[in-house]
């Protein structure tokens, strides 16, 4: 018996440590990301590529993505997740130094494709660890608040270092910088992961995942949540450093400066808002307030005309309160009801970040050729108005 119970203990305390491990790790991805997120439109255009045709450019990634996604199980049951997830970090590092060197158009696209590639396969990876390392249920909610809080924690300073960094059109230097911030996380991933137990990772079977959604109105309602808030990310990324920039002609620094502000609401917000939901609320009425904050909070975006900062960070901070409603709200519903061993359902929960991408640069693509870039922002209102309805269906987890 003491045996049994020394066991549980170690077994408890490699949990603990390896969360720890994971947080550092979501932590170094993010900021090496945030880094260049909001500049990477602006870097295609400046390399060559037509403004109305950069949406595009993400739709195709965001294809690969979905495809890469749908198959990584089939890796993991070859590699294991360890070997994955170190794998997939030389890759990432590789491919931003790539950046540096690239000059020809063609180059640069096929790298680009691989920079949007490998970090959605880098989070699956994580997810999967997460999950294996989340002893109890109960409190799923709180884990996944600190995880994702610590990865916006990178998004408060990573965008306003990386707008002063390129504030002189050196995108040489961002993409050095941000492979550097990446470099820890290979070490503290291989010195950290190489006790996790991989459990049976089940292809991505289409049609049955259909067949669930189909029956599942609590499936349907988050995956269609979780969806639309992505719409939301996609198109903020893409589209809004080409109107500040572009259209209002404010400096790529202040984009920096505001997204850094706008990404304190998720880390105020989804720690205490997961362990709410845990204890006393429940997901569904959080989600149904974020959705509706996040469309009238996005829609006024088409009518600010201003080049004051103050006055656009305060209104991005306004979409990210919502926002943070809706994706701790989401994250804490479905892994609820999931295990590390349901490495299919997570993978189509993860393909819905590439679908997104797909569909909100193709909606923005179209959009464009009837009404002017200003008022993309009142037309994804209007799209994520529709979260109401699908947050509504849920059975609430309270």
């Amino acid at each position: 018996m003491v045996i049994i119970h020394g066991r549980r203990r170690r077994s408890v305390a490699l949990a603990v440590r390896s969360r720890y491990a994971l947080y550092a790790l979501n932590f170094v991805l993010a900021l090496h990301l945030a880094l260049v997120a909001y500049y990477m439109s602006t870097f295609l255009v400046d390399k060559g590529f037509p403004q109305e045709f950069v949406g595009v450019l993400y739709a195709v990634g965001s294809m690969l993505t979905l495809v890469s996604i749908a198959f990584a199980p089939y890796f993991l049951r070859r590699l294991g997740n360890y070997t994955n997830i170190l794998s997939l970090g030389l890759l990432e590092l590789l491919t931003f130094t790539g950046f540096v060197f690239l000059d020809n158009l063609v180059f640069v696209f096929g790298v680009f494709l691989l920079a949007f590639v490998i970090p959605a396969l880098i989070a699956f990876s994580l997810d999967i660890f997460l999950e294996g390392f989340t002893k109890s249920e109960s409190n799923t909610g709180g884990v996944r608040g600190i995880f994702l809080t610590i990865s916006n924690l990178a998004w408060v300073g990573a965008p306003l270092a990386g707008g002063y960094i390129v504030s002189g059109g050196n995108f040489d230097l961002l993409f050095v910088v941000s492979a550097l911030l990446f470099v820890p996380f290979i070490f503290i991933a291989a010195s950290q992961l190489e006790y996790f137990r991989d459990p049976r990772y089940i292809q991505l079977d289409i049609h049955k995942f259909l067949r669930s959604l189909k029956n599942s109105k609590n499936l349907r309602g988050v995956f269609a949540a979780s969806f639309l808030l992505r719409f939301f990310f996609g198109i903020m990324v893409i589209y809004l450093p080409l109107y500040i920039y572009g259209t209002l002609g404010m400096p790529l620094s202040s984009i920096g400066v505001m997204i850094s502000v706008a990404t304190i609401a998720y880390v105020i917000l989804e720690i205490p808002l997961g362990k709410l939901a845990d204890l006393y609320w429940g997901e569904k009425e959080i989600l149904i307030l974020g959705f509706a904050i996040i469309a009238i909070t996005t829609g006024a975006l088409s009518f600010l005309v201003t080049t004051s900062v103050l006055t656009w960070t305060v209104w991005l901070f306004a979409t990210r309160i919502g926002a943070a409603m809706i994706e701790i709200s989401t994250e804490g519903y479905f892994f609820k009801h999931v295990e590390a061993d349901d490495a299919d359902d997570v993978s189509a929960f993860r393909m819905l970040y590439p679908l997104a991408y797909i569909v909100s640069p193709l909606f923005g693509t179209i959009i464009l050729f009837f009404i002017p870039l200003q008022f993309i922002f009142l037309a994804t209102a209007l799209v994520m108005l529709s979260g109401i309805s699908f947050a509504a269906i849920l059975n609430d987890t309270k």
